[in-house]
């Protein structure tokens, strides 16, 4: 009797605990969906220029005019499915296109759960419910931009890759780059995270051969990419004049800032608990090191800023007007913050893989702007070690305050985000 009152109790207490957590979770989605609902039919005079542009291209698609507008720098393969889902129902609006936008990039949250439970994090409501109120992606999930279906596309490319279901991870893969083709970035750290994630950081001939016969989908992207390329010269499609490549560091020091103020709650906490510093000793002091030199460096050498970035009907663009003029030093210490973050959020080696690729996917750019650095942060967060528990749901609410004060900024204000 004792033993079957204890498995009682246990069964009890777990369908408690999966029922607050449930709860939880629908009371964080309701606030989401409320959020995005206001966005949806409340700001319908305020789509910003790009938005108008993908907008004209999917009411392009939805009339049976299949010609591409001169500034759309993406392959239109978002707009193509946009629109055949716009049909159906024959009426066709900025508002509905909205909504079919977000039912697809709803699925970026349930995607991000099970990858965040194949990671075996610590808990994964959390750690999603931190990606759905993550400010800097937010007010991009019911908005016709490409950003939050990039994501989308890769986070399942990189799923399937981590169940070394290959061909599926190249299917998505090809996808993920149709929406936006810079995503080859991506492809080629999730195809570079397997390969590690199976041999290590050891290289042969013979592991190389193994592992590109496992991956030859894979290599058939790469070449087509680099076809395409070629073709095309360079990765823009259109509007070649405005997104000229190169090399570039205004958006990394962007990710960085934006990584010290989202996270400070834990670095804040982190410091009060001292973060074992034992262990971490020399790679804190690496990374004090480069937060150093790269704060320094903005300091004494701001990059210029693009055309693009001089326009002040933008929030991020005010922003950089301060951060590159009499605030520049408050700028320098986000970025500082940024780079220790990185250093304390315990990823692990293979995971750290990502930073390079991070920096290779955001040199490119001239223009400056935070959607560039959603993809970045969403892997950093996925990839991060949890802390306690109660700093967990600190930056939970931290991200949801956060995302609410940017909306009423929108709402409040002829600035566009």
């Amino acid at each position: 009797m004792r033993e079957t009152d204890s498995f009682t109790n246990k069964t009890t207490c777990t369908i408690s605990v999966m029922t607050k957590k449930t709860w939880l979770f629908i009371f964080f989605l309701s606030i989401a969906f409320s959020a995005w609902l206001s966005i949806i039919f409340f700001s319908i005079n305020r789509a910003d220029v790009d938005e108008k542009v993908h907008y004209r291209q999917i009411s392009r698609f939805v009339k049976g005019n299949y010609e591409i507008l001169p500034n759309l720098t993406t392959i239109p393969g978002y707009h193509v499915v946009i629109a055949l889902f716009s049909k159906i129902g024959g009426y066709h609006s900025l508002e509905k296109t909205r909504i079919i936008s977000l039912a697809l990039s709803l699925i970026t949250i349930w995607v991000f759960f099970i990858i965040s439970k194949r990671l075996k994090v610590n808990d994964p409501h959390i750690k999603t419910l931190q990606f759905m109120f993550l400010p800097i992606s937010f007010l991009y999930f019911p908005l016709l931009y490409t950003d939050i279906p990039s994501l989308l596309f890769v986070l399942i490319a990189f799923y399937f890759s981590i169940k070394k279901q290959y061909y599926l991870s190249a299917l998505f893969s090809l996808v993920a780059i149709l929406t936006r083709q810079n995503n080859i970035i991506w492809i080629i750290f999730i195809w570079t995270y397997n390969y590690v994630s199976i041999y290590g950081f050891s290289i042969s001939m013979a592991k190389i051969i193994a592992y590109l016969r496992l991956t030859i989908a894979h290599i058939g992207i790469f070449a087509a990419f680099a076809l395409f390329l070629f073709f095309n010269h360079g990765v823009a499609i259109g509007d070649k004049t405005n997104h000229v490549a190169g090399l570039y560091l205004g958006n990394i020091y962007l990710f960085l800032a934006i990584t010290g103020l989202l996270f400070l709650p834990i670095i804040i906490t982190s410091t009060f608990h001292k973060i074992n510093l034992c262990k971490t000793k020399k790679f804190l002091a690496f990374g004090l090191g480069a937060g150093f030199l790269l704060a320094s460096s903005f300091v004494l050498f701001p990059p210029q800023l693009h055309n693009g970035n001089l326009k002040l009907t933008f929030l991020m663009n005010i922003v950089l007007k301060y951060a590159y003029g009499e605030y520049a030093y408050l700028y320098a210490i986000a970025i500082f913050l940024g780079c220790i973050f990185i250093f304390i959020a315990k990823i692990e080696k293979t995971n750290l893989l990502f930073l390079p690729f991070a920096a290779l996917y955001l040199a490119p750019s001239f223009l400056v702007a935070q959607r560039y650095s959603i993809i970045p942060l969403v892997f950093l967060l996925l990839f991060k070690k949890e802390t306690d528990k109660k700093s967990e749901l600190v930056l939970l609410v931290y991200f949801l305050i956060l995302s609410l004060a940017l909306i009423y900024i929108v709402f409040n204000t002829a600035i566009d985000f």
